[in-house]
């Protein structure tokens, strides 16, 4: 049996703890219950976690270099996965133009994301953890718009629009959210320091999609049209991408999406939101919606082997191909935790803003990996801008 204090004892150690840990507090009243039971009998464990637990996690987070690593991290992992989709889509003969292919590659993606984050999980608390069923329909809700209907989104505009255009049109992810935070957040408004450094962030994402010779003349000219399946896509899926970070930040603050879910003033003081279990839920179950709406459409319309191939796309796959799906997997188990915690503990605006880094990271990881021109002025530049950029924001 686990060992147990009476309420007098309580107040004593959790005042002991409190002088040791300066962002601890928890208030502690005869009349009250603590998280639904009475404080006749706590354990000691359980109390600790709770105010030392929490308090030592947001330090970590809102410390500004750490806030500085953990992003560079994140948007550095989300840009490697672009070139490694493309060795991807090699190794097991997906086509990109074909739909279906890439929404079952995308599912196996996330579904060993979801599966790496819920294991790492289990193992920390040597348990399986379910998810509680008034948190389901939040899960639910953030797995369909985060991952089933963001990657829908995401692949079916991807092949009708031009690279240069798609990394300029994913940074307005950045401006989605911040404006998104505007409104919904009063301690995130935009302020004439982030205005500004969103302008100079995006002007280094212009600069190293389009080059000094397309502003000097010397270069082709750039198509500038615009379609709904290629470019209005594009645009959903950075509006689907932004609301994905109010919500999470939404949950953070008051408990849950939904009204009857929602924490009340006294139930916020005492409990926490454990994100790392909803990422991992949340990513797990749109992964395996969205693997199933693959399947489906694979079953109706079977797949056929790429144009100049005779090899049907997820046949013959080599290790290396098996290789590159845990890798993308991992990366996106390494990111989306740290991502969504940053989130919790910190304005959507400043840490949304870092996702300038991801067409540059990407510009450079392309070079080395798959041998295209990595030395050019103007990826320096830009670097050097969108940099300048987090400094005057952050």
């Amino acid at each position: 049996m686990e060992e147990t204090i009476e309420k007098s004892q309580v107040a004593v150690e959790l005042n002991e703890v409190v002088k040791d840990q300066n962002n601890c507090k928890i208030q502690i009243q005869d009349d009250k219950k603590f998280d639904g039971q009475q404080i006749d009998s706590v354990d000691k464990k359980v109390f600790y976690s709770v105010t030392v637990g929490e308090s030592h996690v947001k330090k970590i987070f809102t410390k500004r270099l750490n806030i500085y690593i953990f992003a560079i991290i994140c948007t550095f992992l989300w840009a490697s996965a672009y070139p490694t989709i493309r060795l991807g889509y090699e190794e097991f003969h997906v086509d990109k133009n074909n739909l279906r292919a890439c929404f079952l590659f995308a599912g196996f993606r996330f579904t060993i994301s979801g599966a790496l984050i819920l294991l790492g999980y289990f193992v920390v608390k040597k348990k399986i953890v379910l998810p509680k069923l008034k948190m389901l329909p939040d899960i639910l809700t953030l797995g369909l718009i985060t991952v089933t209907l963001q990657y829908m989104v995401f692949y079916a505009g991807v092949g009708h629009t031009t690279g240069v255009k798609n990394s300029v049109i994913n940074s307005c992810n950045t401006f989605f959210s911040v404006i998104m935070a505007h409104f919904l957040f009063k301690n995130d408004r935009i302020t004439i320091r982030k205005a500004i450094g969103c302008l100079v962030g995006f002007s280094g994402v212009i600069i190293i999609n389009l080059g000094f010779d397309f502003f000097f003349g010397n270069a082709e000219k750039l198509e500038f049209g615009f379609t709904f399946k290629g470019e209005g896509f594009m645009i959903m899926n950075c509006l689907i991408s932004s609301i994905g970070n109010v919500l999470v930040k939404i949950i953070n603050t008051t408990g849950s999406l939904f009204k009857r879910f929602k924490y009340t003033k006294e139930e916020r003081e005492r409990k926490r939101i454990d994100i790392i279990l909803i990422t991992g839920w949340q990513m797990f179950i749109g992964a395996v919606i969205l693997d199933i709406i693959a399947l489906i459409w694979i079953k109706i319309d079977p797949l056929e082997p790429i144009e100049g191939s005779n090899v049907k796309p997820y046949t013959s796959i080599s290790g290396l191909g098996y290789l590159l799906m845990f890798h993308m997997g991992l990366i996106a188990a390494v990111a989306f935790p740290i991502w969504n915690t940053l989130l919790k503990f910190n304005n959507v605006g400043m840490i949304s803003f870092f996702n300038f880094l991801i067409p540059v990271f990407g510009t450079f990881l392309s070079g080395l990996l798959l041998g295209e021109n990595l030395l050019k002025i103007e990826n320096f530049v830009s670097l050097v801008m969108v940099c300048i950029g987090v400094i005057i924001v952050c």
